[in-house]
């Protein structure tokens, strides 16, 4: 619901020729002309300000030992990004049949069994002009034992539920270099992912940082485990 508000603020005041400075400042960025065509081809599921805050921890790790990994891929818009943003390896992991069912810690009426369900084929051709881009089908639980032996620099989650969450943290928290950085989407707006989110770093030294403008949030890794 906050998302949706926030678009229609944003359309808006798009429509009387009023753009917020934040969005203002993305526009001019040197990442936008990519986010924008993103948007145009109809494959960008996040909000702009999300994809620029994206791009950019992609970018600043860039000088990170490890590869590049997101979970959650959909359509592949945000894959596209981290792709055209870095020249690591980037691995790419989904159901590709929709969300998975929900716990006790997710909300019923935000999430469905099922949602978000795309065809990988269809994500495989439009990236298919990419190399080194590994594809994992199935549950994130039933296919991170291929990459086990891999260490990674930048992660991106987009989840939405709270078991899928704190699965892939504690999964890739102790492959992370230092200085890699997991960002993760919905964490303002899904109780299951703020839930994994603070109930797995309650007891470690990195610190949550909450995009208040955003529904992202982020973690930097602080040495290695």
């Amino acid at each position: 619901m906050k998302k949706f508000l926030r678009r229609l603020l944003e359309n808006h005041y798009r429509s009387k020729g009023i753009i917020p400075t934040t969005l203002h400042n993305i526009l001019n960025s040197e990442a936008y002309p990519l986010i924008n065509e993103i948007k145009v081809e109809g494959k960008l599921m996040l909000l702009e300000q999300e994809a620029h805050l994206l791009s950019t921890l992609v970018k600043k790790t860039n000088k990170i030992e490890g590869d590049a990994a997101e979970v959650g891929v959909f359509t592949g818009g945000s894959a596209k990004l981290i792709r055209e943003t870095t020249s690591k390896k980037l691995h790419l992991f989904d159901t590709f049949q929709g969300l998975p069912g929900i716990s006790n810690f997710d909300n019923g009426n935000q999430f469905k069994e099922g949602e978000y369900s795309a065809s990988l084929r269809c994500v495989q051709d439009y990236l298919s002009k990419y190399s080194d881009i590994y594809y994992y089908e199935g549950l994130f639980q039933d296919c991170s034992n291929q990459v086990t032996d891999k260490n990674f620099s930048i992660v991106h989650l987009d989840v939405d539920l709270y078991e899928s969450t704190i699965y892939c943290i504690e999964f890739f928290y102790s492959r992370m270099n230092t200085g890699g950085v997991i960002i993760s989407h919905d964490y303002t707006t899904a109780p299951g992912v703020k839930k994994a989110f603070d109930e797995f770093f309650a007891d470690k030294k990195e610190i949550v940082l909450e995009m208040y403008s955003t529904n992202q949030c982020y973690v930097i890794k602080c040495s290695e485990t």
